[in-house]
C-alpha cells in the first residue's frame, strides 16, 4: 500500500510535502529517500538537464549516507556538460548548493568560499548564498567578511535568523550599539523562532546588554534565564554563569561555584577558575580562595598520576601520555600564575561571549526546509 503511494507522487513538489510531514509527524523516513532517489534518477533519465532534479538527487545522496564524493561528481558534471544551456540564476543555484556540500560543518573551507563567491558571479541577489558565505567567513576567522556577507543577506531578505546572525557579528566586532538595534527588534516578537532557537535569543540579548554597561534590572534577566534552562544541553553552564560575573554580580557566582565546590570529589572546572578566584577576591572571601586554589592544584596533581596509572588509559603509548602531562603541567602553571596576578594585583580575568547561532540550512534544495507554497 505504502509502494503503491508512493508510485502515486508524480513531482518533486509531492514528494518534498510528503518527506516533510514524515518528519514533522517523527515518522520513520529513511526508506523514503530511497525511493525518492529512484524517483529522481528516472526524471533525470527523461530529462537530463532538469536542474531541479539533479539539485534534488544531489540532496538526497546527503541524506542518505553523505555521499560526498558522489555528490561533487553528479553537479560538477552537469553544470560542466550544460553550462552553456543553463541560465546565470541556475548556474549560482548549483554553486550555492556546492558550497554547502564543500563545507557542511561551516568551519571556513577555501574551496565552499571560492565556490559560494562563483555564485554570487551569477547571482548578486540570493540571500542564502551570502548567509553561507557569512557562517564559512566566520568559519574561517576572517569576521569582518562575516559581517559584510551576513549584512548583504538581511538587505536581501527580512530573514529574522539572518538578522540575528548578523547581531552576532555586530558584537563579535565590537559594534554593540548597531547590534542592540537589532536584538531590541528580535526580542520583542517571537517571530518564527523555536523554542530553543528563541532561548539564544535572549542570551545574546542580555550579553549585549552587559557588553554595554546597562545592568538596570539585569540580574532578574540572568535569572530567568538560568531557569528556563537547567536541563538545556544548548549551553554549557558557564555560558550562562558568566553572564553573571559580566554583571558583577559576584556573589551570585560564588553561591553557583559554592555548590560544587563543597563536593568532595567535584571540581569547579578549570576553564572558569578565575572568574571564580576572582570573584572570590572581591567579596573578600580569601580564606576560601586559598582553599579553592589548593583543592584545584590537588585536582590537577591527581589527574597526572591517573595518566600514569589509570587502568582505562593503559592504551596510550609512552608518548600519548608524555604530551598528556605536559599538557596538565602547563595548566597547573597557568592556574598558579593566574592566582598570583589576582591575588596581588588589579588583575580581573576577561570572559568572552561566543556567538550563539542558529544556523538556518542554506542549501536551497534541501527536501528538509524547502518552503512550499
Amino acid at each position: 500500500m505504502e509502494k503503491q503511494k508512493n508510485l502515486e507522487r508524480k513531482t518533486v513538489k509531492e514528494w518534498i510535502k510528503y518527506i516533510q510531514e514524515k518528519i514533522r509527524n517523527n515518522s520513520d523516513y529513511d526508506s523514503v529517500y530511497e525511493e525518492y532517489k529512484t524517483f529522481l534518477e528516472n526524471e533525470l533519465k527523461e530529462n537530463p538537464k532538469n536542474v531541479e532534479v539533479v539539485c534534488q538527487l544531489a540532496a538526497v545522496y546527503n541524506e542518505l549516507t553523505y555521499q560526498w564524493e558522489d555528490i561533487y561528481k553528479l553537479l560538477n558534471e552537469f553544470i560542466k556538460k550544460y553550462e552553456n544551456e543553463l541560465t546565470d540564476e541556475e548556474k549560482s543555484r548549483i554553486y550555492t548548493n556546492l558550497g554547502y556540500y564543500y563545507d557542511d560543518q561551516r568551519v571556513g573551507s577555501k574551496r565552499a568560499i571560492r565556490t559560494l563567491r562563483k555564485a554570487v558571479t551569477f547571482n548578486p541577489n540570493n540571500s542564502k548564498t551570502y548567509y553561507g558565505l557569512g557562517a564559512d567567513y566566520y568559519g574561517a576567522g576572517k569576521y569582518e567578511k562575516s559581517e559584510e556577507m551576513y549584512k548583504r543577506a538581511c538587505e536581501l531578505e527580512n530573514n529574522p535568523i539572518y538578522k540575528f546572525e548578523y547581531a552576532n557579528l555586530l558584537m563579535v566586532n565590537g559594534k554593540n550599539e548597531e547590534a542592540k538595534i537589532i536584538l531590541e527588534e528580535l526580542i520583542k516578537k517571537d517571530f518564527e523562532f523555536g523554542k530553543e532557537d528563541f532561548i539564544k535569543v535572549k542570551y545574546i540579548y542580555i550579553a549585549n546588554k552587559l557588553q554595554l554597561k546597562e545592568f538596570i534590572n539585569i540580574e532578574a534577566q540572568i535569572d530567568k534565564l538560568m531557569l528556563e534552562n537547567i536541563d538545556n544541553d544548548y549551553f554549557f553552564g558557564s555560558d550562562l554563569e558568566s553572564l553573571y560575573y559580566l554583571s558583577e554580580n559576584y556573589k551570585k557566582l560564588v553561591e553557583i561555584y559554592l555548590k560544587i565546590d563543597a563536593q568532595e570529589d567535584c571540581q569547579v572546572p578549570y576553564e572558569e577558575l578565575p572568574i571564580y578566584f576572582y570573584s572570590l577576591k572581591r567579596l573578600n572571601k580569601f580564606d576560601k580562595l586559598e582553599k579553592s586554589f589548593k583543592k584545584a592544584l590537588k585536582f590537577k596533581n591527581e589527574e597526572i598520576e591517573d595518566v600514569k596509572n589509570g587502568e582505562f588509559k593503559r592504551e596510550w603509548t609512552k608518548s600519548e601520555k608524555k604530551e598528556e602531562i605536559r599538557e596538565i603541567k602547563r595548566q597547573i602553571k597557568n592556574l598558579k600564575a593566574e592566582y598570583e596576578k589576582i591575588l596581588k594585583t588589579d588583575y580581573k580575568p576577561e570572559v568572552k561571549i561566543y556567538p550563539k547561532f542558529l544556523y538556518d540550512c542554506f542549501l536551497i534544495d534541501c527536501p528538509r526546509h524547502q518552503k512550499l507554497d
